[in-house]
């Protein structure tokens, strides 16, 4: 065999090296987890969005990067977004699992409730994650039905007249969730949460309506 040949041969295992490490990293970037490689190092504390129904969400983190046994605050809430307030149907449209969302306990149909993914994740990729199960049991009380109609109050406020079979009910569309020590049900996160706190990693927070809209943030436990 020449020297040309050998030549020839090397440059073509060479190259045929280069695209396969191509192929490696165009499927890496596509296929692994969002998890494995968070877009960012530093997250907002307070994201909001305009719904196209007449309301604004809001969802807080009172701390993008905490400790293991450190508990994390998370805020939702949405207001509406008129001068003279606005009058919206119930819906049952949820584009996530209601069940894995914290909601408040005594307020059956309560429009709006918070859930965590473990992994980085965004509002363009949120479907990808699994919303970790809630500890609390989910109670429903106070109210027989869900509202047909919610009138929220005008100039930007959270308060929203929930009508039940004609009567109203003063409702304030704003919840927390704190998240820490055995907020989540056994084997939700890679184990069982207890004194231990969460896993290391990043976390998504979701704020989710009854109409279909969702919102994200993302904090980081170290």
């Amino acid at each position: 065999m020449d020297q040309d040949d050998i030549a020839y041969r090397k440059s073509v295992r060479n190259m045929s090296v280069f695209l396969a490490v191509i192929v490696i990293v165009i499927f890496a970037a596509i296929f692994i987890p969002p998890y494995l490689n968070p877009a960012s190092d530093v997250f907002p504390s307070s994201v909001s969005f305009g719904s196209g129904i007449g309301f604004i969400m809001h969802l807080t983190v009172n701390s993008t990067d905490v400790g293991p046994l450190s508990s994390v605050l998370l805020t939702g809430w949405v207001n509406s977004s008129s001068d003279s307030g606005v009058n919206i149907n119930a819906s049952d449209s949820w584009a996530v699992p209601q069940g894995r969302l914290w909601q408040p306990p005594c307020l059956n149909g309560f429009p709006i409730g918070i859930g965590v993914m473990s992994g980085h994740y965004t509002i363009d990729n949120y479907t990808l994650g699994t919303l970790l199960q809630p500890a609390t049991s989910r109670a429903q009380c106070l109210v027989s039905g869900p509202p047909q109609y919610f009138l929220f109050y005008p100039h930007q406020s959270s308060i929203a007249a929930a009508v039940v079979n004609g009567t109203p009910y003063r409702w304030s569309m704003l919840m927390n969730v704190s998240l820490g020590q055995y907020s989540l049900a056994p084997n939700s996160v890679s184990g069982v949460p207890g004194p231990q706190g969460l896993p290391a990693g990043v976390y998504t927070a979701v704020l989710a309506d009854e109409w279909g809209d969702v919102l994200t943030a993302n904090f980081r436990v170290s």
